[in-house]
Protein backbone atom coordinates (compact mmCIF):
# COMPACT_ATOMS: atom_id res chain seq x y z
CA UNK A 1 0.00 0.00 0.00
CA UNK A 2 2.97 2.02 1.21
CA UNK A 3 4.08 2.15 -2.98
CA UNK A 4 0.83 2.56 -4.32
CA UNK A 5 0.46 6.00 -1.73
CA UNK A 6 4.18 7.07 -3.01
CA UNK A 7 3.54 6.63 -6.81
CA UNK A 8 0.10 8.46 -6.25
CA UNK A 9 1.80 11.16 -4.44
CA UNK A 10 4.64 11.37 -7.34
CA UNK A 11 1.88 11.49 -10.10
CA UNK A 12 0.08 14.29 -8.30
CA UNK A 13 3.18 15.96 -8.36
CA UNK A 14 4.54 15.34 -11.60
CA UNK A 15 7.87 13.91 -9.81
CA UNK A 16 9.37 11.17 -12.02
CA UNK A 17 10.98 8.39 -9.87
CA UNK A 18 14.49 9.53 -11.15
CA UNK A 19 13.28 13.32 -9.70
CA UNK A 20 12.41 11.74 -6.64
CA UNK A 21 15.69 9.60 -6.34
CA UNK A 22 17.68 12.96 -7.08
CA UNK A 23 15.77 14.98 -4.67
CA UNK A 24 15.72 12.31 -1.86
CA UNK A 25 19.23 11.30 -2.48
CA UNK A 26 18.92 7.76 -2.79
CA UNK A 27 19.95 5.34 -5.30
CA UNK A 28 17.58 5.09 -8.56
CA UNK A 29 17.50 1.19 -8.04
CA UNK A 30 16.24 2.19 -4.25
CA UNK A 31 13.59 4.51 -5.43
CA UNK A 32 12.44 1.85 -8.19
CA UNK A 33 12.03 -1.27 -5.58
CA UNK A 34 10.42 1.11 -3.31
CA UNK A 35 8.19 2.31 -6.38
CA UNK A 36 7.68 -1.47 -7.13
CA UNK A 37 6.57 -2.25 -4.11
CA UNK A 38 10.05 -5.03 -3.74
CA UNK A 39 11.01 -3.30 -0.40
CA UNK A 40 9.87 -1.65 2.57
CA UNK A 41 12.46 0.84 3.27
CA UNK A 42 14.46 1.46 6.42
CA UNK A 43 13.09 4.77 8.31
CA UNK A 44 15.71 7.10 7.37
CA UNK A 45 14.92 6.25 3.50
CA UNK A 46 10.97 6.82 4.16
CA UNK A 47 12.10 10.29 5.94
CA UNK A 48 13.90 11.57 2.94
CA UNK A 49 11.32 9.97 0.29
CA UNK A 50 9.03 12.01 2.72
CA UNK A 51 10.88 14.85 2.81
CA UNK A 52 11.27 14.80 -1.07
CA UNK A 53 7.68 14.57 -2.04
CA UNK A 54 6.71 17.15 1.15
CA UNK A 55 4.33 14.88 2.96
CA UNK A 56 4.88 13.88 6.32
CA UNK A 57 5.28 9.75 7.27
CA UNK A 58 1.86 10.02 8.83
CA UNK A 59 0.47 10.77 5.45
CA UNK A 60 1.63 7.75 3.63
CA UNK A 61 0.16 5.59 6.06
CA UNK A 62 -3.26 7.41 6.72
CA UNK A 63 -5.85 5.09 6.72
CA UNK A 64 -3.65 2.07 5.61
CA UNK A 65 -5.16 0.16 8.68
CA UNK A 66 -8.65 1.11 7.57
Amino acid sequence: MMAEKINGICAQKGMTPYALAKKAGISTSATSYLLEGKTKPQVYTLLLVCNALDVTVGELFDGENS
